[in-house]
């Protein structure tokens, strides 16, 4: 029986890490974002869905969604962001179970980052990988390269880490060094 199992958290808690760490372990992990990208390809479902919606704005001279700016707008307009959320959700979540019912792996991961904000459902465990939200910050402003003001905005527009942990089966400190997280992760797998 497939066993399926959420990995969650908040932008630039370390998601990439671990999901990095369970593929360099032969576990099967499909990533959220990768899937919204090849729907926002040219002539994907999103890609439709957003044209329709939010007009050639957003677009680039070669037809290419300009991801940066759309983003931009998205963080700074909670209108506009529910009004994406509401496009694409369904979208999504479709995408991601169908990949996860046609894997041949017992295990499979799904890196999803608004798990809980979206709702989602149909998981054996669901883990949070947690980081204290000064350190969110500091990690997100250099990986990114933004403000403080924006890396808040983009931060604030999640559900705080800490009250996800009340929702999460497992919480993955991501606090140390990355050997730290590594023996984390590795005495998990091991009860699982």
């Amino acid at each position: 029986m497939k066993k399926i199992i959420g990995i969650t958290g908040g932008i630039a808690s370390g998601k990439s890490t671990v999901t990095s760490f369970l593929k360099s372990r032969g576990y099967e992990v499909i990533d959220a974002d990768a899937v919204v990208r090849e729907l926002q390809q040219i002539g994907g479902a999103l890609y439709v869905a957003i044209s329709d919606t939010f007009g050639p704005t957003y677009f680039l001279a070669d037809g290419e969604l300009d991801r940066i700016t759309f983003g931009q707008a998205i963080f700074a307009n909670p209108e506009m962001r529910a009004q994406l959320s509401t496009l694409q959700d369904k979208l999504i979540q479709d995408a991601l179970f169908d990949r996860c019912q046609v894997s041949q792996s017992d295990l499979v991961f799904m890196d999803i980052p608004l798990l809980f904000e979206k709702n989602y459902t149909g998981f054996d465990e669901i883990w949070l990988v947690y980081v204290p939200k000064e350190i969110q910050l500091e990690r997100l402003m250099k990986r990114n390269n933004l403000s403080q003001a924006d890396a808040l905005l983009r931060i604030d527009s999640q559900m705080p880490l800490d009250d996800k942990c009340a929702l999460a089966t497992r919480i993955i400190k991501n606090c140390d060094t990355i050997d730290m997280l590594e023996i984390q992760l590795t005495a998990i797998i091991s009860e699982i």
